[in-house]
């Protein structure tokens, strides 16, 4: 957004110095061009008249004396007749100026009796401000330059170099640019601290959010730094943090006393039906160990509730660099007993990309993998039948890292292998006793270390479980 204001507030003050500084500059060069002429004219005006002092007297020859006087090594100077017939000429290439398309047009215009002025040639190294205009002379005079019938078409010509009008029409844009560049500078700098003035509250709130976001429920976005809009939005978003506060403290409080309020009696009960135990006959401790069996399971759901709740309690622990290979060694290992009672063969094994240059490293919260790898290898070890395998590996992609828990269980369904992230879900002839809940603290335990989680089908027909987690570039 700051680079969007700043562009504008530029465009902006851009457009505006180009339509004042261009007609400026061209009107300077105007009138630059004007005054340059009109002294040519002036100067050529005061040599007209001696040219035809100097036709009228006696002393025709003196005019080539009077034009050399008059022509500077950046002019040229020429009398000239209709015919084309040169009198005198004086300067540099004053001659070749005759030949010029222009010169001829404005040399035969000032013998019909107009003063003709123009400012340019056609040959771009030859630039010079053009001056025609007829002579007044009288036919009297015995000089004998020119006959009295073509005394009156004589033509002067000037031509003095626009060199120096160059100059100073350049000089005059060289002087506008370096004030809009000026300007430009100034108004960058204006926009920038009016686009930091706007968009640092935006900043803060933003900066806020995030860290609501991230857990931090305590912080607040400043008010009034900025606009009042803006602290009408920074004020929104506090309230909504306190709101979300309170709900967050309140489900924290929940989760305490759930935790005390129900193990407890749910302990008390257990006690009181295995105390029953020993009075019982024989037919009614068949009815006491269901019992038992579902206040186990009770627990276990309970237990898991809690997990779930405090996974989703709106605080996310920082993601830290774990040793995949190292977790998935040590699950493995607290394991075996269960599956070796349950004659399973359970391994694992780990493969990278590139094992020379790349270690199984990722990035999760700690204590979050061990967790998901145990209700996976509870879940595969119970699935599959004696004399089969689990096999709890990892895997090193360019960026990932994959761990597969796979068993050699009846699997299921695509539509089942979807489903069973949902909450108490659990598949038809499924063994007695589960919760529903493993797979949905894995998939929030995942989300919250940056990963994702979901089931696939495996080679031997049972399920493959993946957690994909984010790699630690090394």
């Amino acid at each position: 957004m700051r680079r969007r204001l700043l562009a504008s507030f530029f465009l902006f003050a851009l457009g505006l110095v180009v339509a004042l500084e261009v007609p400026l500059g061209l009107s300077l060069a105007r009138n630059d061009r004007a005054t340059a002429m009109s002294d040519v004219q002036r100067d050529a005006s005061s040599l007209a008249v001696l040219v035809a002092g100097s036709l009228n007297g006696d002393a025709g020859s003196g005019l080539q004396l009077v034009i050399s006087q008059f022509a500077r090594a950046d002019s040229a100077v020429v009398a000239v007749i209709s015919s084309g017939h040169v009198l005198a000429s004086a300067g540099r290439g004053a001659v070749e100026e005759l030949r010029e398309g222009r010169t001829k047009a404005i040399t035969r215009s000032a013998a019909s009796g107009h003063v003709s002025g123009e400012e340019g040639s056609n040959d771009s190294d030859d630039d010079f401000l053009y001056v025609a205009l007829p002579v007044a002379i009288t036919a009297q005079g015995s000089s004998g330059v020119v006959s009295s019938a073509h005394r009156s078409d004589v033509v002067l010509l000037v031509a003095e170099s626009a060199t120096a009008l160059h100059v100073r029409i350049r000089n005059h844009w060289i002087a506008l640019s370096l004030f809009g560049v000026g300007v430009l500078a100034v108004a960058a700098a204006l926009g920038t601290i009016l686009a930091r003035s706007l968009t640092r509250p935006l900043e803060h709130i933003e900066s806020a959010v995030a860290a609501v976001g991230a857990g931090r429920l305590s912080e607040r976005a400043p008010i009034g730094r900025g606009p009042a809009e803006l602290n009408a939005l920074g004020g929104t978003v506090n309230e909504m943090a306190d709101r979300l506060e309170e709900l967050v403290h309140t489900q924290r409080a929940f989760l305490a006393d759930a935790s005390h309020q129900l193990r407890t009696p749910l302990t008390a009960l257990r006690l009181r039906l295995e105390n029953l135990e020993d009075s019982l006959d024989p037919e009614q401790r068949a009815d006491l160990t269901p019992a038992l069996a579902e206040t186990d399971r009770l627990s276990r759901i309970v237990d898991g509730l809690l997990t779930l709740a405090r996974a989703e309690g709106g605080v996310r622990p920082t993601r830290q660099a774990i040793d995949v290979a190292a977790s998935l060694r040590d699950r493995a290992e607290a394991w075996s007993a269960l599956a070796e009672e349950r004659q399973v063969s359970l391994a694992c094994e780990t493969t990278a990309v590139e094992p020379q240059d790349r270690d199984l490293s990722a990035f999760a919260c700690a204590g979050h993998l061990e967790q998901i790898l145990d209700n996976l290898l509870a879940n595969a070890i119970e699935a599959t039948p004696s004399t089969g395998h689990v096999l709890l590996r990892a895997v090193r992609g360019v960026d990932v890292i994959e761990v597969h828990v796979t068993d050699d269980g009846p699997g299921m369904s695509s539509a089942d292998r979807t489903r069973a992230f949902d909450r108490f879900w659990r598949r038809e002839g499924a063994p007695s006793g589960g919760t529903g809940l493993g797979l949905a603290i894995v998939a929030q335990l995942a989300r919250m270390s940056g990963g994702t989680a979901w089931l696939d089908a495996s080679p031997s027909g049972g399920i493959d479980a993946v957690v994909r987690l984010e790699a630690l570039d090394g």
